[in-house]
């Protein structure tokens, strides 16, 4: 619990500074902040692949452990994106609302489009990881500067937010969006259940390693410090991988009209490392769909793990 707490509690103060910024400073250039924004982004992505790159023996690892990782991640994100299409479209179907903008969407298909941005993200994802597993830049914690770019990125999309004029009561007492979140858990655990089926690991060990909802920093240490390495690093590069897909979906699922699934793919990053580019690419209205989404996966994350592992 601890854990969740120390990692909602700054984000929170960030989003609630940021929101407030209008009440005594009324006059802002948004698009100075939407530069600063997208800077901070591309630096943040560049820094992600430079801490993943310095690990030890990442490669070793990757190579031992990173074929289980990799279906685990890949099945999980697959039943969310699936379980929440299906979940809005029967919603669609009975609010009796007209799918005839996805229609003209796919009428105007542009593959370029579709692919720019997440070739953009892993980009620059790759190219920090080459810096990092090269030794072209000093091996030092990078934590910090990681941490105070998020924090500054959440503080500036609450900024934006607040310019926006949303009702934030209304999205966060939705009944639709809490659904979502619910639906958004048990997918990703039948998708890990059906990997486990074609993997070399138990179902309680794959559905533990599932728990982490892509928060890696905290699922491979959890693991490791409960006597299994092994699976620690099984949760690491799943969760690192998972993190991977929603950077590569969420700019191609909000083009398609799916921002709700996008958030779902990112788990318990879409209130903070996906966070960013879900506002950039679905829009400000989705950021606390985002937040009430990755708060509650990221509280219950600490006490899925253990639960699925002692089993």
């Amino acid at each position: 619990m601890y854990l969740a707490v120390s990692n909602l509690f700054p984000i929170f103060v960030a989003f609630v500074l940021g929101f407030n910024l209008k009440r005594v400073y009324s006059q802002l250039n948004i698009s100075m902040v939407e530069i600063i924004s997208n800077a901070c982004l591309y630096a943040l992505l560049v820094l992600m692949g430079i801490t993943v790159g310095l690990i030890p023996d990442i490669m070793d690892k990757l190579s031992l452990v990173g074929m289980s990782a990799f279906c685990l991640a890949t099945a999980s994100s697959l039943s969310i994106a699936v379980v929440l299409k299906i979940f809005h479209v029967r919603t669609r179907t009975v609010s009796g609302e007209n799918q005839s903008s996805d229609v003209a969407d796919s009428a105007t298909f542009d593959i370029m489009g579709y692919i720019k941005d997440p070739l953009l993200l892993a980009g620059l994802v790759i190219i920090g990881f080459l810096v990092g597993y090269k030794s072209l830049i000093p091996n030092i914690n990078y934590d910090y500067i990681i941490s105070s770019l998020l924090y500054l990125l959440i503080f500036i999309i609450a900024v934006k937010l607040s310019y926006s004029g949303l009702n934030l009561r209304e999205i966060f007492l939705n009944r639709q969006n809490i659904i979502m979140t619910c639906l958004t858990v048990i997918a990703s655990y039948l998708g890990a259940a059906m990997a486990a089926c074609f993997l070399p690991l138990s179902l309680s060990h794959s559905l533990a390693v599932n728990s982490g909802f892509g928060w890696y920093t905290l699922s491979g240490i959890l693991l490791t410090k409960m006597g299994d390495p092994l699976l620690g690093s099984v949760a690491f590069l799943c969760d690192l991988f998972r993190e991977a897909i929603a950077l590569l979906l969420i700019p191609t699922l909000s083009r398609i009209g799916n921002g709700n699934i996008a958030i779902g793919v990112a788990g318990a990053t879409a209130m903070d490392v996906t966070l960013p580019i879900i506002e950039k690419h679905c829009g400000v209205s989705y950021v606390p769909v985002a937040l009430l989404s990755g708060g509650i996966i990221t509280v219950i994350v600490p006490f899925l793990i253990p639960f699925f592992y002692s089993l």
